[in-house]
């Protein structure tokens, strides 16, 4: 079976820039490139004249990833589906879907109602998403771990986009100290070691194997005292990609993401990739 990247175009600039990440990441894995569109109209409000505006529009992308990558096998789908059905339906085949996002709303924010969030929930294969002001600029993977099995996954796609593109890879850790401090308690610094202590080993255990598998890897090491998802936005700034797992040590329901995945969905602080 083909190996495929899907992309969703709405003819924005957000989209625009995923287009062209898109392109890149198809030629990189000699994968095809599938550009979809969907309208997410009413039958009633359907027409020729819409049909063939959308038509257009897959064709000008087309021609725009082909300027970019000029030896990539490129096809274009249109579909009356609402954009985050179609990218869903379409994560079963595709090996990674590739959408826009912008600075989000209130509203948006507040009802999880991006289209970022619906399709990284719902995906079968992994999300990149990609801000609207993300430039050609970069460097360096950074991942979140938090020693759960999901995080084990995203280390391990982090370290082999890493390599991939030829980039050092970051790997943070964020521990919060214990709600252990009383009044007068003078052995909390000393607890804070001990618990930094742990939390070393949950780094180190998460990194293990990494030089085997790619001996010419550049790994760094990040613990820090932090929330999770500011630890992850602190670190990521100026980065190349962004990887996090969909769910943490609070595992939920498919279709819903973790708390940390959630806010680094709604706020990347540069192309963002999430395992699933």
């Amino acid at each position: 079976m083909a190996r495929t990247v899907v992309v969703g175009i709405e003819g924005t600039d957000s989209s625009r820039a995923a287009l062209i990440w898109a392109a890149a990441a198809a030629a990189s894995r000699h994968d095809t490139l599938e550009i979809l569109h969907g309208s997410g109209l009413p039958v009633e409000m359907y027409d020729d004249a819409l049909e063939q505006g959308a038509q257009s529009l897959l064709h000008d992308e087309r021609e725009r990833a082909l300027a970019a990558q000029p030896n990539l096998t490129v096809t274009t789908t249109l579909t009356r589906d609402t954009p985050g059905k179609a990218l869903t339906e379409a994560s079963e085949q595709a090996d990674l879907v590739v959408i826009g996002t912008h600075p989000y709303s209130l509203l948006e924010r507040v009802f999880s109602g991006s289209l970022a969030y619906q399709v990284a929930a719902g995906s079968h294969c992994p999300v990149l998403i990609v801000p609207q002001e993300t430039g050609e600029g970069g460097s360096g993977v950074v991942v979140g771990a938090d020693g759960s099995p999901d995080s084990v996954s995203a280390v391990a796609l982090a370290a082999a986009e890493a390599d991939r593109l030829g980039q050092e890879l970051t790997v943070v850790h964020a521990w919060r100290s214990p709600d252990l401090f009383l009044a007068g308690d003078t052995g909390q610094g000393y607890r804070d070691e001990r618990v930094e202590e742990g939390e070393g080993v949950v780094l180190a255990e998460s990194i293990a194997g990494l030089g085997e598998r790619y001996p010419d890897l550049v790994v760094h090491r990040q613990l820090v005292q932090s929330q999770p998802a500011q630890a992850l936005l602190d670190a990521a700034k100026g980065a190349r990609l962004l990887v996090v797992g969909s769910r943490g040590l609070g595992g939920v329901a498919r279709m819903l993401l973790g708390s940390v995945s959630h806010t680094l969905v709604l706020h990347p602080p540069c192309p963002v990739l999430v395992m699933r």
